[in-house]
């Protein structure tokens, strides 16, 4: 079970990461990935992230089952009587269309309108995730905190998500042209911010109060650190791509590959971090 939680979060983030950049790039970015099919490790990592969105929801809600020792029959009443089961059902629907639209067929008069769809749908998964976790908890700040983590995953997803299919879509024979990731790196470029600040948003909410020494020193502190150092990296390595991209050049390959690795490094960080009790809670 202590593994498990990690594990059924981070195929969360992963689902609901591919799905807002998906969304992302055909919204804001529509001449990438519409000139040609999508190549097949694209089509492959979105059977996955729809997938993940169906799986995710399920899992948490066997494991919350499992963890209160409830019946198939005192289901219902746990979504309907909880906070965690109101929390649940508006994530649970959200994903189920995210994953949907994710696998349905795209032809090329209806591409805009099925991207809008699925943007405003993950944007939905990105608002629900905040009722899950230690957002819900904050009784001061409710808004505030919620309002933090969901732009922290969009920003997350627009960002990392997008960066991961223009990544897999250069491993095709369409390989992504210099215009295409410009227009990627325009949305990177509001995205990168969007999770930094957030970031710091939901870690002065849950962490503001404490001293330093007590913050460190609890495992909430060293993965929140761990996840800021790493955060700051995969940012340093987007800015210098961002200086070719300007220059009319195309990225890196090897280096966009790194920056992908290390982000899904703080993803899980923050699948387990969000597992830990914050220091003073």
């Amino acid at each position: 079970m202590e593994l498990a939680a990690p594990l059924i979060r981070l195929l969360l983030y992963g689902g609901a990461a591919l799905a807002i950049g998906r969304g992302t790039l055909t919204v804001l970015a529509h001449e990438v990935h519409e000139a040609s099919a999508d190549p097949r490790a694209v089509r492959v990592s979105l059977w996955l992230a729809a997938l993940a969105l169906v799986a995710a929801p399920l899992a948490l809600l066997l494991m919350q089952q499992q963890a209160l020792e409830l019946t198939t029959a005192e289901l219902p009443g746990l979504l309907r009587d909880t906070t965690w089961g109101r929390g649940w059902l508006p994530l649970a629907i959200s994903c189920l269309l995210s994953a949907l639209l994710l696998l349905m067929p795209r032809s090329r008069a209806g591409t805009r309108a099925s991207s809008w769809a699925l943007l405003l749908v993950a944007l939905g998964v990105a608002a629900a995730m905040g009722g899950l976790g230690h957002a819900a908890a904050d009784d001061q700040w409710p808004l505030a905190s919620r309002l933090f983590d969901a732009l922290h995953v969009v920003g997350v997803g627009a960002w990392i998500g997008g960066l991961v299919l223009m990544l897999l879509a250069s491993a095709g024979t369409a390989v992504p042209s210099a215009s295409e990731w410009r227009a990627f790196s325009r949305i990177a470029t509001v995205m990168a911010p969007v999770v930094l600040l957030s970031g710091l948003g939901s870690a002065w909410r849950r962490v503001g109060g404490s001293e330093p020494t007590a913050i460190l020193a609890s495992d909430y502190g060293k993965l929140l650190l761990i996840k800021i150092v790493l955060a700051l990296s995969v940012m340093a390595m987007g800015f210098t791509q961002r200086r070719r991209i300007s220059a009319g050049q195309t990225p890196s390959r090897t280096v966009v590959l790194r920056e992908v690795v290390l982000a899904a490094v703080v993803l899980g960080a923050t699948a387990w971090m969000t597992g830990t009790e914050p220091p003073g809670e």
